[in-house]
């Protein structure tokens, strides 16, 4: 009965994803702009709070660059970017490589910070895409306006660009949707582990 359900409102909401009218409506509520004048209050409460806790400033800096000279940051549960089947997938390739070094780290290439979302041993990468954050191609057509109001096709090329960056650099990089992962999580560890061992032989 509950699987039938689900079914039934997967395939409406693939009808209802069609309308072209529904899903302007579902993007702007998913990235309505934050009143105006939210970012200067914000700033002020934050510069009154260090004014107020001046050591803070020196500990936070000083943690802060500690972690980067270590070529890691340590992720926040609460970090808003980083999701709750991201940090599962982390910890299913921390499984299945129990022998390698698998973690999250910062990279420095030629002056570039990046932050991949998942790193095994130094060079193999598994990027993490968020349908909206990325615009799965599969959910959003290439004018719609997502994230900072930045068009999916921005984002593809954006995406595209710092993946081919880190290529050219001796990287290999595997990506994952996020959509792909939770309707089959499965075989999206069987195409890991098979990659992984690809890179080996």
């Amino acid at each position: 009965m509950i699987e039938d359900t689900k079914k039934k409102c997967a395939e409406l909401s693939r009808q209802l994803w069609k309308d072209d009218e529904y899903r302007n409506k579902v993007i702007r509520g998913v990235s309505k702009p934050r009143r105006e004048g939210f970012g200067d209050e914000q700033s002020e409460r934050v510069l009154k709070w260090y004014e107020e806790n001046p050591e803070q400033i020196m500990l936070r800096s000083e943690a802060m660059k500690k972690s980067w000279l270590e070529g890691k940051i340590e992720p926040n549960i609460n970090s808003i970017n980083e999701s709750k089947d991201e940090r599962s997938l982390l910890s299913d390739v921390q499984t299945l490589f129990p022998e390698r070094n698998v973690r999250k780290s910062t990279l420095k290439i030629a002056g570039r910070w990046f932050y991949p979302d998942i790193r095994i041993d130094k060079s193999i990468i598994i990027e993490f895409f968020g349908d909206y954050w990325h615009g799965n191609p599969l959910k959003y057509k290439s004018n719609d306006l997502l994230i900072n109001g930045m068009t999916a096709r921005q984002i593809w090329n954006k995406d595209k660009e710092r993946i081919d960056f880190l290529k050219a650099n001796g990287f290999m990089v595997f990506t994952i949707w996020q959509s792909d992962y939770k309707s089959d999580k499965n075989k999206i560890i069987k195409e890991v582990i098979d990659w992984v061992k690809s890179l080996d032989t």
